[in-house]
């Protein structure tokens, strides 16, 4: 495979600053790695809030309130027998509902960890980001949105490309996409995917298919895929303990 110079950097004018996707430097890494857990766990659109938001009607939680509310009912009877199991009913549905929350926020917290511990323990190796700027690009990218101003540049969204998600050399896979809680709506997310099938175009040879995974928690996000190209060719589940999640496979040829 020929490799060629890192791609350049876009542009966009923006009001309250201008949005510049580029590749991925070392000193991206601690604001990289901050977004992680604030768009996946502690962001208000965030995919736990999302998945603890339908728990609260899930088939589990339904389940927990009618055993409280029997417990409840037998609270007033006058034999003491019958006080204690309803108490107990009801202190088992509530410690089930707060392990059920628990368990989804763990869900979560420890895909970050995950994550952390992998590919972004270091960005630049895994996704074959040179030292210098101007050196040769391998097949691999690591695109981050930054708004740059006089102080500092503020990472709003990052989005990887990887090259050897699976055993097909004409495939790859898109990974780690965030945006920013604090700057979504202002079309960061499509940049980013922009840059990075751009990316995947001007490879010798070049891709022929990208794929992604995302969860049934991100709604918006397969909104986002789907003006893009995508098309759901698959799913899974994925489960912990009594959570589970259908994760959803998304596919586009890249020639589009």
């Amino acid at each position: 495979m020929t490799n060629q110079k890192c791609d350049p950097v876009i542009v966009v004018p923006r009001q309250g600053g201008d949005i510049i996707v580029r590749q991925f430097k070392p000193s991206d890494a601690p604001q990289v790695h901050a977004m992680l857990i604030e768009g996946l766990v502690y962001g208000p659109e965030s995919p736990r809030n999302t998945a603890l938001r339908r728990s609260v009607t899930s088939l589990q939680a339904i389940l927990a309130y009618i055993a409280f509310a029997l417990g409840l009912m037998t609270l007033s009877c006058s034999r003491r027998d019958v006080r204690i199991v309803g108490g107990t009913l009801c202190t088992a549905s509530l410690l089930f509902l707060l392990y059920l929350w628990r368990a989804i926020h763990n869900l979560f917290v420890n895909f970050c960890i995950n994550a952390r511990n992998t590919d972004m323990a270091d960005i630049a190796k895994s996704y074959e980001i040179p030292d210098d700027i101007g050196a040769e690009q391998g097949p691999g990218a690591f695109f981050v949105a930054v708004i740059e101003s006089t102080e500092e540049s503020e990472v709003v969204g990052y989005l990887g490309l990887d090259y050897h998600a699976n055993d097909d050399p004409t495939s790859g896979e898109l990974r780690r996409m965030i945006v920013s809680p604090r700057h979504r709506r202002r079309k960061i997310g499509s940049l980013l995917i922009n840059a990075a099938m751009a990316h995947a175009r001007s490879r010798s040879p070049p891709l022929l298919t990208m794929d992604l995974e995302t969860t049934e928690f991100q709604p918006g996000a397969q909104k986002l895929y789907t003006r893009h190209g995508f098309a759901v060719v698959g799913s899974r589940i994925m489960r912990l303990g009594v959570v589970q999640a259908t994760v959803f496979r998304f596919r586009r040829m890249v020639a589009q």
